[in-house]
């Protein structure tokens, strides 16, 4: 049976080939909602790869593991402006959004280094948590970030499915939110972490393949 470690290994490496590909069509394209998307899975990517890399130290420095928390804080956010472009909403639209992210962005980096850490420990998996004793401002900040984003590029997919005939934004969105309330829901919060990660690779896969459709689309 494979340690939690070794899966939590292999989800880096699928979301590292995600960036390569995304990567790769960015510089074909240039297009701005596929450069959000590949942002966020360098984000991603970064939080399973500094858990995994980890665990076989007793988990990473503090001040190395908020780096973890950085990435999510600011790189989040970019969920905001993809629903726009998802929407193709109009370059004056797009700049409100744009203005508006950037304040998220911000209170994302704030929240970031506001938060109190604490390692804790699952199975071979030893990490910094977010703890209970942080600011509310800021447990209430990362709270939005997870769920505050989500659900309106859900209902931006659902919009987009309507009008393209593209269902991969809204699967994008919804199966990042079903992975990230699966825990909760079944009584296991210990493994959040965990179980929320298969929902962040399907959100990039989905996301790439809503952007591969519409490129076909507009080619």
């Amino acid at each position: 049976m494979l340690h939690l470690t070794t899966l939590i290994g292999i989800i880096a490496t699928l979301e590292l080939l995600l960036a390569a590909t995304l990567l790769k069509r960015y510089l074909r394209t240039k297009r701005p909602m596929t450069l959000c998307v590949l942002l966020i899975c360098i984000g991603l990517f970064i939080d399973a790869f500094f858990i995994a890399i980890g665990a076989p130290y007793g988990g990473l420095p503090e001040n190395i593991s908020r780096i973890r928390f950085i990435a999510h804080g600011t790189l989040i956010p970019l969920l905001i402006p993809i629903c726009g472009y998802g929407l193709k909403a109009k370059p004056r639209t797009m700049k409100i959004i744009w203005a508006f992210t950037a304040i998220v962005i911000a209170l994302g980096l704030a929240h970031a280094f506001a938060l109190k850490l604490e390692v804790v420990q699952y199975q071979d998996v030893m990490r910094h948590s977010m703890s209970h004793s942080s600011p509310t401002w800021a447990i209430i900040v990362s709270a939005l970030l997870s769920f505050g984003t989500v659900i309106p590029m859900i209902v931006c997919g659902i919009i987009a499915w309507k009008k393209q005939k593209n269902p991969f934004l809204f699967l994008s969105a919804f199966l990042m939110f079903f992975f990230a309330g699966l825990g909760p829901a079944i009584g296991r919060k210990d493994i959040i972490f965990f179980i929320s990660m298969f929902g962040e690779l399907f959100l990039i896969a989905f996301a790439l393949l809503y952007i591969i459709k519409d490129e076909k689309k507009d080619a």
